[in-house]
């Protein structure tokens, strides 16, 4: 039996919880793309989600019962990580999925957007996933206009309908996920530019706590902070101490680390006086607009790692990030995060995958659909979601 094999034996005590179905489950892409608009959100007059918090007040508004992220990993929701980009020519950064609402969709409520679960394995210890991400300014208001004239007889108007896909501008965007144990996990992200000509991207690995504090008289409040040039001290509420480690850029840069509160922004939403000058969206209007809106101190309970990434056409850049026990919980000196290590763990985990699915996959299977049944699998896996909703309260 495999590695995988012996690990799926707590598989089926899932419906206990996270915490009962055993260690390698914890870690888990449990964050959806998209929390905005759902009814758990909804606390409006009329029952109308989608207007309560729609996307344009995503990013500046703190969740209360789940969060949204584009490759997202978390445990239990307390601790995320996920992704954000900017093509250096949208009005916000890419964090998290856009579609359309109910109402403005011609066919109802619509994803516009290109991803795909490529591969994943039931503990989670080697994920993979693909974003498609324009060059030019994504068509935010072009998508709603064009939708919104149609009738539920006509065709929908997709995102590769407004040309911003034209002659390759685009990049792809690829996150490998491995665990080396069931607390110390891998990420490692590659860009392809598949335009033409040389552009530049910021890629923004973004980690960062639900908001559990403000809903509740004396709850404590976790905290992050700076702990060197390229790595994050963490208090969990309930691992304890962890590190976020971020290698440097391939061009040997580091990136710049990004704090702010995951708080919601009261003076953009409400126009009334804020909690913080760092609120939840402060890291976006810092990177797009060059606010103060990031806490000298590095500290808060979001940071972000800013890479600056110029690409060739047809080339790739890679990039390494690693969450784990930090040393001292771990005890004694730390082992290197990146170098081969990093990668020999990589290749380890993806051989599990593949004896797993070739355990499961039946010997007159074509190579074709051995792989069509593996993505799908890959794609229910990645789709597993916690869904934290306190109906009591």
């Amino acid at each position: 039996m495999g590695a995988e094999s012996e690990r799926v034996a707590g598989f089926g005590r899932l419906e206990d919880g996270l915490r009962e179905a055993g260690d390698w489950y914890r870690w888990g892409p449990y964050v959806s793309e998209r929390q905005w608009g759902t009814v758990r959100e909804d606390y409006s007059a009329n029952g109308d989600a989608w207007d309560y918090l729609p996307h344009d007040d995503a990013r500046s508004r703190a969740y209360r019962w789940g969060e949204d992220g584009l490759a997202g990993f978390d445990i239990e929701q307390r601790l995320c990580l996920s992704l954000a980009l900017w093509n250096g020519r949208d009005p916000i950064l890419k964090e998290r999925a856009f579609g359309l609402t109910g109402s403005q969709g011609n066919h109802g409520e619509d994803v516009k957007e290109y991803w795909w679960y490529l591969d994943a394995i039931p503990s989670h210890a080697w994920n993979r996933w693909r974003y498609h991400y324009p060059q030019a300014a994504y068509p935010y208001q072009d998508l709603i206009n064009q939708n919104a004239w149609r009738d539920r007889y006509q065709p929908e108007y997709e995102l590769v309908d407004t040309g911003v896909f034209d002659a390759g501008r685009y990049w792809i965007v690829e996150v490998h996920y491995a665990k080396a144990d069931p607390d110390d996990l891998l990420m490692k992200i590659s860009v392809v530019n598949a335009g033409p000509g040389a552009d530049t991207v910021h890629v923004l690995p973004t980690a960062w706590f639900r908001n559990t504090w403000a809903w509740e008289i004396d709850a404590p409040k976790p905290v992050m902070a700076a702990a060197g040039d390229t790595s994050a001290g963490i208090e969990h509420p309930w691992l304890g101490q962890l590190e976020l480690l971020a290698d440097p850029g391939p061009d040997g840069t580091a990136p710049t680390v990004l704090f702010c509160e995951n708080e919601t922004n009261l003076r953009r939403l409400y126009g009334v006086e804020p909690i913080t000058p760092y609120p939840k969206d402060g890291i976006n209007d810092h990177v797009v607009h060059g606010a103060a809106t990031v806490n000298p101190q590095r500290t808060g309970t979001k940071c972000a790692f800013w890479y600056r990434l110029t690409v060739q056409p047809g080339q790739t850049a890679e990039l390494r990030l690693r969450l784990r026990q930090a040393k001292t919980a771990r005890g004694g000196a730390a082992a290197a995060a990146f170098g081969a290590g990093f990668d020999e763990l990589m290749a380890q985990r993806q051989a599990e995958a593949d004896e797993f699915y070739a355990e499961l996959t039946p010997k007159d299977a074509t190579a074709d659909e051995a792989m069509v049944m593996r993505q799908a699998f890959g794609g229910l896996l990645w789709s597993k979601q916690l869904f934290y909703y306190d109906v009591e309260r």
